[in-house]
């Protein structure tokens, strides 16, 4: 007997040639539901690491790894991410001013060695790669700096060397003592394994004073409204899209390799498992020594108790068994909220249930393209899996390339720019450099990628 868990709310669980869909349905006690994220407190829940207090990214300090458990298994998210990447670097860094000519601002692209040694002594174009991927998987970039040995950032000296840091591993801390409780510090380790012995602490570089610390973190962030600390990514709100669109071949998958059919759809309140977390972080409290909650122990206990549920199910028509249930209304304001478990018989209608997974798999994949902000000509395939005009493509590529790239372009290369400017002493900055393909009707008949004849 196993148990699947296709997202924050639903799961799979299969008992021998029966498959069971479980959903987590209702509100929270506090009036939000279960799976909602609270974007305004997520300080009044800061960690406790030594002499720092850990902001955490999220309510469960855990947004950098639902993004990761969304994306990567998705058969559209990951490639349209890495897509926009691709569009962003394009034809690779560049050292370049910025000129003006009467009305008008222009980039000139310029040559300056002592900037590329120092570039190329770095490893910039891979630094600058994976910043680019840290910036649209999480709308921030973190960057580890080293001082130079004489202790400054200039160009009389031994070169600074620079280190991309994953955004993924980062957090910002405080303090204890500081009544401000302003970030002055990144925390870099492993957030899911949590263990204190490999967690390692870095200031903040100070752009203010460059020579400050010997090792700092810098870090950039295309800040969000209303939210202080960190960014909120533009694909988390897509995140349950991509959930649903990675959950169809998974049924799908099941349905032809094992012939299964899904008999029973239980409904679980999500007031049932708000008692069964503060029952575990009462128990964790207790412990001697105590120890740290974490989420996975409620994923542990779900697993448990829906395997046994579908057990009970999976022999229902054989065995006398019975389920009991109390149904409980709560009343939380002016609303009512019932709390109780509900399990409803599935109609054995296989057509109709494949046509009704495919148009959601259909809606969300759309739903996922228009919310990570890629035309899908730009994806190489149109929105009906067909490949878009010439002139749509280029077009949409223009766009793009107008409007989407600056700000990325920005923070991306923001790191890079504070050394140059501070080392080199010169407003020579590091940019990406872009093309302006020509449309194939405006050029000779010999020049196309493809002539006539």
């Amino acid at each position: 007997m196993s148990t699947y868990k296709l997202n924050g709310r639903d799961y799979l669980s299969l008992s021998g040639n029966t498959l069971h869909y479980f959903e987590i349905t209702g509100r929270e006690s506090s009036g939000g539901t279960s799976t909602t994220e609270s974007f305004s407190d997520w300080h009044e829940n800061a960690l406790d690491i030594e002499d720092f207090k850990v902001i955490p990214f999220g309510k469960s300090n855990d947004i950098p790894q639902q993004i990761q458990e969304a994306v990567l298994p998705n058969s559209l998210a990951h490639r349209l991410q890495k897509r926009k990447a691709e569009l962003l670097i394009e034809q690779g860094p560049y050292l370049y001013t910025q000129e003006i000519d009467g009305t008008q601002y222009f980039r000139r692209p310029v040559h300056d060695q002592n900037i590329i040694d120092w570039l190329e002594s770095i490893g910039y174009e891979e630094i600058l790669i994976n910043n680019a991927i840290d910036y649209y998987f999480q709308n921030s970039v973190t960057v580890k700096i080293f001082r130079e040995r004489a202790g400054r950032l200039v160009n009389n000296s031994q070169s600074a060397n620079i280190e991309h840091i994953s955004s993924y591993d980062c957090r910002l801390a405080y303090k204890k003592t500081d009544k401000n409780k302003i970030p002055t510090h990144i925390i870099v380790g492993d957030w899911v394994k949590q263990d204190k012995k490999e967690l390692r602490v870095y200031p903040i570089y100070d752009s203010s004073n460059p020579s400050k610390y010997p090792v700092s973190i810098h870090y950039a962030k295309f800040g969000t409204y209303g939210i202080k600390n960190y960014p909120l990514p533009d694909i988390y709100g897509s995140l349950e899209w991509m959930k649903n669109s990675t959950n169809t071949p998974k049924i799908f998958s099941a349905f032809t390799k094992n012939s299964l059919n899904i008999k029973w759809h239980i409904q679980s309140p999500a007031k049932f498992w708000e008692d069964k977390r503060a029952i575990i972080k009462q128990n964790c409290a207790a412990a001697v020594p105590p120890i740290d909650y974490k989420e996975s122990m409620l994923e542990e206990l779900k697993g448990e108790i829906l395997d046994k549920i579908s057990q009970l199910l999976s022999g229902v028509e054989n065995v006398g068994k019975f389920w009991h249930n109390e149904y409980v209304v709560e009343l939380i304001g002016a609303n009512a909220m019932e709390h109780g478990w509900k399990i409803t018989p599935i109609e054995q209608k296989t057509k109709e249930y494949v046509e009704s997974q495919i148009k959601i798999y259909e809606t969300a994949a759309f739903a996922v393209q228009a919310g990570l902000g890629l035309h899908a000509a730009l994806a190489n395939v149109g929105a009906d899996g067909k490949s878009d005009s010439g002139s749509e493509q280029y077009y949409a590529w223009a766009i793009h390339q107008k409007t989407a790239t600056p700000l990325p372009e920005y923070y991306v290369c923001k790191a890079l720019n504070d050394v140059i400017k501070t080392k080199f002493g010169t407003n020579i900055k590091i940019g990406f450099y872009r093309t302006t393909p020509e449309r194939q009707q405006d050029i000779t008949n010999s020049q196309r990628l493809i002539p006539t004849n």
